[in-house]
């Protein structure tokens, strides 16, 4: 769970749990059944979506650490191949073959 999501929602439970049993203390600031239950339906849907977050990020962990390697084999192959370019090719000639460089 996202640590600021997290925190947020056991804020508003405690918060929830507090009024709850505190209503008629809490009645003079207007605070009312409704608006505690307003505010625990948003906390659940707020969870659950988290809780869906995770389970996603999970899940993309793996594909995130293969397209890191694979990014690192890319930018290897993109530099030797492009060296090699460069010491073959006339600098006039580089933007025509792709390299932006300039000399």
């Amino acid at each position: 769970m996202s640590k600021t999501i997290s925190e947020q929602v056991k804020k508003a439970e405690m918060l929830i749990s507090g009024l709850r049993n505190n209503v008629e203390i809490m009645k003079n600031a207007g605070l009312n059944e409704t608006l505690i239950s307003e505010l625990e339906t948003g906390n659940n849907v707020l969870n659950k979506q988290n809780q869906e977050l995770e389970r996603l990020m999970e899940e993309a962990r793996p594909i995130s650490k293969d397209a890191n390697r694979k990014l690192s084999e890319v930018r290897t192959k993109y530099q030797e191949i492009k060296k090699k370019a460069k010491l073959s090719t006339e600098s006039s000639k580089w933007e025509q073959i792709g390299i932006m460089d300039k000399r």
